[in-house]
């Protein structure tokens, strides 16, 4: 580590450095990979901006593709069972909900079992999130105010378990809010502008059971908010064609129609109180952006880096990545402050090189 204390001093080592760069390659091939990779990152952004742009459609099923495969190959080489073993049962209860929205005849009941289920998961994915959130607060409060010997001694392990907890809550919640809107195409779809008439007008329009609570009818507004009717566990919603469902077989037929009409008689109604009671479905533009980071950052960051170790290591540029004593050589500090800014980049950019190598 330098300490350049006089102008003298400092263009003697200026001439040094000069000196090296011109003798050895690995300071130049150091800087250009650093760049070729930040050249890479903007082609790559554009191109994929370009794909969604064009073909929407396709870059979200080889991006849900890519965020349903990707932590599981990475956790498997890394040995993360117990996300793996979580991860496993959410794939096998999702891809037997999505089974159901692909069959040939899809039974009434789906929509509301569909709906359930990824409700759930989004509620479950909100809570892990928050505490989390709450935990890595109260740790760094905590930190900042002094701890004792004991819990400093926890400290690493209660920073795992709030980093676990934010990475479950976002990961399945995104996951969860994409398989959905592929399985409320998908029985969309198979469904249509398929009659689904009651036998009774004490029966549901979607699943045809019984209405157990006929008495205590709620509207559109109290379903978008959760309600149920008192005395019951289902309750009973009317729509403005007065004809009735229970509130998760509507909610479930939103996913399913996607358009205000009554799934018994087909008349168009206000839909739209009963829309936003799908939690997942957003037009929040903030958190779309965020979705799409988390997307970007999970998915195509690791093809991205995996295809630029392959392209480095195949015409052999990481050999250059052996010697480390030139990254001190171009970390000077001047009383604990950088001595130049290009010296401090050319540093960065070799030891980004160099770790990513």
């Amino acid at each position: 580590m330098f300490n350049l204390t006089d102008r003298h001093d400092q263009q003697l080592f200026m001439q040094q450095y000069q000196s090296a760069q011109q003798h050895d390659p690995q300071i130049k091939v150091a800087i250009a990979v650093f760049y070729m990779i930040i050249l890479t990152m903007i082609l790559a952004q554009s191109g994929l901006f370009w794909w969604k742009k064009k073909h929407k459609r396709s870059y979200e099923l080889v991006t849900l593709l890519g965020l349903w495969i990707v932590p599981a190959v990475i956790s498997f080489h890394m040995r993360y069972w117990r996300f793996l073993s979580v991860w496993g049962i959410y794939s096998g209860m999702t891809l037997y909900m999505l089974s159901l929205c692909s069959v040939g005849r899809m039974e009434r009941s789906t929509p509301r079992r569909v709906y359930k289920w990824f409700s759930s998961i989004y509620m479950l994915s909100v809570g892990l999130g928050v505490v989390g959130y709450i935990l890595m607060a109260m740790l760094g409060f905590l930190e900042a105010g002094g701890v004792g010997p004991q819990l400093r001694a926890s400290l690493p392990s209660l920073h795992s378990l709030c980093i676990s907890l934010l990475w479950y809550g976002l990961y399945f919640g995104v996951l969860g809010r994409d398989c959905a809107e592929v399985a409320a195409d998908r029985m969309a779809s198979l469904i249509g502008m398929q009659r689904q008439m009651a036998v009774s007008v004490r029966s549901c329009g979607v699943c045809g059971e019984d209405l157990q609570d006929f008495g205590a009818v709620m509207s559109a507004r109290e379903v978008a908010a959760g309600g149920t009717s008192e005395g019951s566990g289902q309750g009973t919603v009317q729509l403005g064609c007065k004809h009735c469902f229970h509130p998760d077989c509507i909610r479930g037929w939103t996913i399913v129609g996607k358009k205000d009409t009554c799934p018994t008689c087909l008349e168009k109604v206000d839909m739209r109180k009963i829309f936003a009671g799908r939690p997942w479905e957003t037009r929040n533009l903030t958190w779309i952006q965020m979705l799409d980071s988390i997307r970007y950052l999970i998915v195509w960051n690791p093809v991205l880096l995996l295809a630029l170790h392959f392209f480095l290591h195949f015409f052999g540029i990481d050999k250059f990545s052996k010697h480390r004593g030139d990254k001190e050589a171009l970390m000077i500090m001047t009383n604990g402050t950088f001595y130049d800014d290009v010296l401090h980049a050319n540093a960065t950019a070799l030891n980004v090189t160099q770790t990513f190598l």
